[in-house]
């Protein structure tokens, strides 16, 4: 069992090792980083901070579903106070003051925890969090330099402030054009001599740390956590999010795309997630007596891809084994290949996208990839695509390198010829 923490300008790697020796420490948390294989059930994970503008945010779902697999979720300081009063009714653990605040609505701008701070490297915190301030003026009413009185309107003035301009200079400077100078030279003082001095976010990280290293220590002797609860939460999208981070998507639509025979392979998936009545019967279930015919010939069978197109799940080993059980090394080669000179070419030219390629172009080449005379419903769905949209979708990732190995063996060809 392993404590995976996330963590960046809330709470140094130093101290998370202070605290738990053999911790995986991650960079702040972002998304598809909980769908991680390499977190397994019986672990712990110690959310603290996670990114929002330097790239997509970790999202509920991916909480909900590391929960669901028996993982121990504890949120404290950052991002994690918040994800935790959000996911408590499912079974994620907040910690801490910070979290106490969300939780009770004390405070409920998410700008309340946030830092500006370097994406890489040594994350030290460039501006100061508001919970932090919140600390510093108790502390300040409690050394009898602030009174509570006093206190408001110096932390309105700080919190209209936008953040990453909330440097510990423009807090000195607000908190003296609000005649509290000599706060503001007691802050000063008390931050030299411990830049930490007032930083609820690590004593909260601290405690988070903790507790998930005693819960580990309990879970040992107790057992798995029952998962996230019997409420519905899992989506068409969020299914898709999980795939996407399996590392097995692009493969499957390189065989959804490029191998002839996998409408075969599509329908044989369909008849064994049928299983144990099997499609027939799923079919007379659903549809009617007349429905169960619909396998014995061709139009029938059509009709059902038509009408049945699961989105796979990628995370469930039998069902990637029967997608991807024709696949073999050139196609991974090939695939890799395309990958890459697709990859190269917006290097290349970065003001390019490959969401720009139409998707009547896109369509186009998949129908002389399939030897038909349209890329219409019909033959998406014999591939398993729920739609032409995302056929398109799907052949994009390698529709230059296609090119270029289509240009070169024409030039091969006609060199030939």
């Amino acid at each position: 069992m392993a404590i995976h923490v996330y963590t960046g300008p809330s709470c140094p790697e130093p101290a998370v090792r202070a605290e738990c020796p053999g911790a995986v420490v991650h960079p702040p948390a972002r998304h598809g980083d909980l769908y991680s294989a390499a977190i397994r059930p019986h672990d712990s994970v110690v959310l603290l901070d996670g990114v929002y503008h330097h790239g997509p945010a970790l999202r509920h779902k991916e909480i909900l579903d590391a929960l669901d697999r028996g993982v121990h979720v504890v949120g404290a300081a950052s991002i994690g106070a918040l994800r935790a009063v959000e996911l408590a009714p499912f079974g994620m653990v907040g910690v801490g003051d910070v979290y106490g605040w969300y939780r009770d609505g004390v405070l409920t701008g998410d700008d309340e925890v946030a830092v500006a701070h370097a994406d890489s490297g040594v994350m030290t915190p460039l501006s100061v969090p508001l919970v932090n301030l919140r600390a510093a003026a108790a502390a300040a009413v409690r050394a009898g330099v602030l009174t509570s009185a006093g206190t408001e309107p110096m932390l309105d003035r700080w919190a209209r402030e936008y953040y990453p301009l909330r440097t510990e200079t423009r807090v000195v400077e607000i908190a003296a054009e609000h005649g509290q100078p000599g706060f503001a030279a007691w802050y000063q003082e008390r931050v030299r001599c411990d830049p930490r001095a007032f930083d609820q976010k690590l004593r909260d990280s601290v405690r988070a740390l903790r507790v998930a290293s005693a819960a580990q220590r309990d879970r040992a002797a107790a057992g798995p956590r029952p998962g996230a609860g019997d409420r519905s939460w899992r989506t068409e999208f969020e299914r898709r999010w999980r795939n996407r981070f399996t590392g097995l998507a692009a493969r499957l639509a390189y065989q959804q795309i490029f191998d002839p025979g996998f409408p075969e392979v599509w329908w044989e998936y369909l008849n064994d997630l049928a299983e144990p009545a099997g499609l027939r019967d799923h079919l007379e279930r659903t549809l009617g007596r007349s429905a169960a015919a619909w396998p014995d010939c061709p139009e029938g069978r059509l009709r059902v891809v038509r009408l049945l197109c699961p989105t796979p799940e990628l995370t469930d080993r039998r069902q990637a084994a029967l997608l991807l059980g024709r696949e073999d090394a050139a196609d991974r080669s090939v695939l890799d290949q395309y990958l890459a000179q697709g990859a190269d070419h917006l290097r290349a030219h970065p003001d390019r996208s490959l969401g720009s390629i139409p998707d009547a172009v896109c369509l186009r080449l998949l129908a002389g990839i399939w030897g038909v005379v349209a890329a219409d419903a019909t033959e998406c769905a014999r591939r398993g695509f729920a739609s032409p949209r995302q056929a398109a979708d799907a052949l994009r990732p390698f529709a230059v390198g296609f090119l270029t190995a289509a240009a070169a063996a024409r030039s091969a060809g006609g060199e030939g010829g």
